[in-house]
């Protein structure tokens, strides 16, 4: 019972507690290194889709029809695309930036992949509570991580750093 009200930066190195925060990191950083490539395949593919689209317009304007054809259909697929990210903003209340659609892409991809090797995130935010120093309840210790606890704001963690 005692142990168990002390913080976890005052144990000692060989705590089972501390092992586990530390096994758990490791899964969350092979898990972000998974989403962050599927993201990037993603957004690949979305980029071949476009070239894909606008050489098809390209060819389609200047062999097969003529421009007084081809205005029309760019013109509705341009509309579309302005459609589709208005209702991006309509249903998301963000910006529909391309930064942000990675960003929430690589959280669904990280939730999904979470999910798939049955990461347990409560029981890692816990650990990770548990990690914070006495004197400074907002900041992220490093103690656990082996630093020396003055990591501070969530920005200076190199896997918040994002792309």
């Amino acid at each position: 019972m005692v142990r168990k009200v002390i913080p976890l930066p005052l144990m000692p190195d060989n705590d089972p507690r501390k092992q586990e925060l530390k096994k758990l990191q490791a899964k969350q950083e092979e898990i972000d290194v998974l989403a962050h490539k599927q993201v990037r395949h993603i957004l690949w593919a979305g980029l071949g889709l476009s070239l894909t689209q606008a050489s098809l317009f390209f060819r389609l304007t200047f062999w097969e029809f003529s421009w007084d054809v081809m205005e029309p259909i760019t013109f509705f697929t341009t509309s579309s695309g302005l459609i589709l990210g208005y209702a991006y903003f309509l249903f998301t209340s963000r910006d529909p930036s391309y930064e942000d659609f990675m960003k929430r892409l690589f959280l669904s991809r990280r939730r999904k992949l979470m999910k798939k090797h049955n990461f347990d995130v409560q029981r890692f935010t816990e650990l990770q509570k548990k990690c914070r120093p006495l004197d400074d309840p907002f900041s992220r210790i490093s103690a656990c991580r082996g630093g020396t606890g003055n990591s501070g704001s969530v920005a200076s963690h190199p896997r918040n750093t994002f792309f």
